[in-house]
């Protein structure tokens, strides 16, 4: 059968050579002349962009990027390459500002080079003003860094970027000397004085990223000494870091390890509960078998004589009850007597200050530390100890002595407990610290922020000043007291004592839902 009777034989697509990217049969245009129509096709279709460009323009009120384009995005760079390191964040910048001005945006490579050119001059400007700082005794010992001694077998350069490893009890040695030795290089922060946080960090991590030969072939002027300083106050910073990580990393393995062992206490008591619970139940047995009290009480004491004994059973009783609820703080200080030192010597290399006005924990801490010689299981000076719960302070105060005493070890326990809370909420801050460091620090300067009040005032619905704002927060609690004394005579689930307490009735169960069970 010939390929043409059946359908299904045709061929989907033409062949390769008919599908070929190949001239037409007929005239063969000349090189010269084929150039000049396409030339004349681009010139057209070059001129027809521009105009729809003007045109799009035009329609949304954009301008063209010039010379006064390019000088407000130098403007702005150079006012915030201060603070900002990554050049995609100061194009970013710049960006926002030309759309905030109605400006077309030029092609990326324009702004990629205006922005680094910029950002070059800003590092530069920063260096001079560092080195303006730097006398001939720092720039000395800085220099020395750079040079291995004789007794040793590196560079100060490369001891400032590596550490000890993790810092726990065996390398806490190691870890006291890296900070005595950073400490006793020089202060690097009066020469860093105004220079942004941000840029500090890039400076750093630029400096960590060299090795010793190419540190000493820096050849622009400040800048050697700018990122031996700015890694300097890394080291420094990072080394205080580690050791408040390790204080804290103690007290919660103190805590831990007591939650721990009042775990086993529970297990290993629970066969003693188990029998006393027997007991029990073997005497209200004997209670309802015999009516007879003097009966009664001689089948109850052959029984407790047949378990062991009253003493003994009374005893069992002591042990369970001790450690019955959740209670495991008597529990802390076995555990924390063994690290004791360690703590007190993290106290005394670390310059811990209040983020608030609430000194009370570390009135505190300054006792305990005074104390921590004594042998005396009570003292008898006066702490506020306000920043503890009710539970650490029913603890710590011995009620029964007179004068009223504190007990010591419990004491010391609950300092350096709420001492590692504090530093992880940031209530108290690490002089020197860098993620321990005072957060009041990286906030806006009030002189920023007065230009902002009235409108996040406005945007909140609040009054900026703070006597109308007093005045309007008074005036809606007197308004609410008042619907609220107005409806008391209706309200059923409140009632008042003589003394005024409010109470608050518990709610009646309502009716369960139809499917709560399942769901």
């Amino acid at each position: 059968m010939s390929q043409g009777s059946d359908p299904a034989s045709y061929p989907t697509k033409p062949p390769a050579s008919y599908r070929a990217n190949r001239p037409l049969p007929g005239w063969d245009f000349h090189p010269q002349g084929e150039r000049a129509l396409r030339g004349a096709h681009d010139a057209h279709r070059t001129k027809s962009v521009y105009r729809y460009q003007t045109a799009v323009r035009a329609h949304l009120s954009v301008t063209l990027y010039g010379d006064a384009a390019e000088e407000l995005v130098a403007r702005t760079t150079l006012e915030h390459a201060e603070i900002m390191s990554d050049p995609a964040d100061l194009i970013n910048r710049a960006v926002e500002t030309l759309q905030a001005a109605s400006i077309d945006l030029p092609a990326f490579s324009t702004l990629d080079r205006l922005v680094n050119r910029l950002r070059a001059e800003v590092h530069a400007r920063i260096y001079n003003r560092v080195v303006a700082r730097v006398t001939a005794e720092h720039a000395a010992v800085m220099d020395s860094l750079l040079i291995k001694p004789a007794n040793s077998t590196t560079t100060g350069f490369n001891r400032l970027k590596q550490t000890p490893g993790p810092a726990s009890p065996t390398t806490i040695r190691l870890w006291i000397e890296r900070l005595d030795w950073l400490v006793g290089l020089l202060d690097p922060d009066p020469m860093l004085e105004g220079v942004a946080h941000t840029k500090l960090r890039q400076f750093a991590a630029e400096a960590a990223a060299l090795d010793v030969g190419d540190m000493r072939d820096i050849s622009q002027a400040g800048k050697q000494h700018t990122l031996l300083l700015a890694l300097l106050r890394q080291a420094r910073m990072r080394c205080r870091d580690e050791l408040v990580e390790m204080m804290l990393r103690r007290v919660r393995k103190t805590q831990a390890a007591a939650k721990e062992r009042l775990e086993a206490l529970h297990e290993q008591h629970r066969g003693v509960e188990e029998a006393l619970i027997a007991i029990l139940g073997q005497v209200l047995q004997t209670a309802q078998a015999q009516k007879a009290d003097d009966a009664f009480g001689g089948q109850v004491r052959k029984l407790l004589s047949e378990r062991g004994g009253v003493e003994a059973l009374v005893e069992q009783c002591e042990s369970v009850s001790a450690w019955h609820s959740d209670n495991d703080l008597p529990l802390l200080w076995p555990i924390h007597a063994r690290h004791r030192g360690l703590l007190f010597q993290l106290i005394d290399l670390l310059d811990i200050r209040s983020a608030t006005q609430d000194r009370s924990l570390l009135d505190a801490v300054a006792v305990v530390c005074k104390q921590r010689h004594t042998r005396r299981d009570e003292l008898s000076e006066k702490v506020d100890l306000g920043f503890a719960s009710q539970r650490w302070q029913s603890f710590v105060a011995k009620r029964r002595s007179q004068p009223a005493a504190l007990d010591r070890r419990a004491l010391e326990v609950c300092v350096f407990v709420y001492l590692a809370d504090a530093l992880q909420a940031g209530d108290l801050y690490v002089v020197g610290a860098e993620e321990f460091a005072d957060y009041r620090a990286q906030l806006l300067p009030w002189s920023e922020c007065e230009p902002r009040l009235a409108a996040y005032c406005t945007a909140l619905g609040i009054p900026a000043r703070g006597v109308d704002f007093a005045a309007a927060l008074k005036a809606e609690l007197t308004t609410l007291a008042a619907e609220v004394d107005a409806g008391f005579p209706a309200n059923s689930e409140l009632t008042l004592d003589e003394d005024g307490t409010p109470h608050l009735k518990q709610l009646a169960t309502s009716v369960q839902p139809k499917g709560l069970l399942e769901f």
